[in-house]
């Protein structure tokens, strides 16, 4: 069994969850009072949906790079 940190926006795990229940993560933005404010979507096995806050941003560019690093955060072996 692999558990997988699930990080906050300040990089800090805010629940663990074992690799094999991961069922799918999606990118969510809205605008925010000064960018854009990403959250990912997580999905897993017999839980509800997790909203994980991932920051506000100020460009599509940023938003992007921020979800492509959550990614690899949840890839990097423990």
């Amino acid at each position: 069994m692999r558990l997988l940190p699930i990080p906050d926006a300040n990089g800090n795990p805010m629940i663990w969850i074992n690799a094999d229940h991961l069922v799918s993560v999606q990118p969510i933005t809205h605008r925010g009072q000064t960018g854009i404010v990403l959250a990912a979507e997580v999905k897993v096995d017999g839980m509800p949906l997790q909203r994980i806050p991932l920051g506000e941003l100020t460009d599509a560019s940023e938003v992007q790079e921020a979800f492509a690093n959550f990614l690899a955060a949840l890839q990097a072996p423990n």
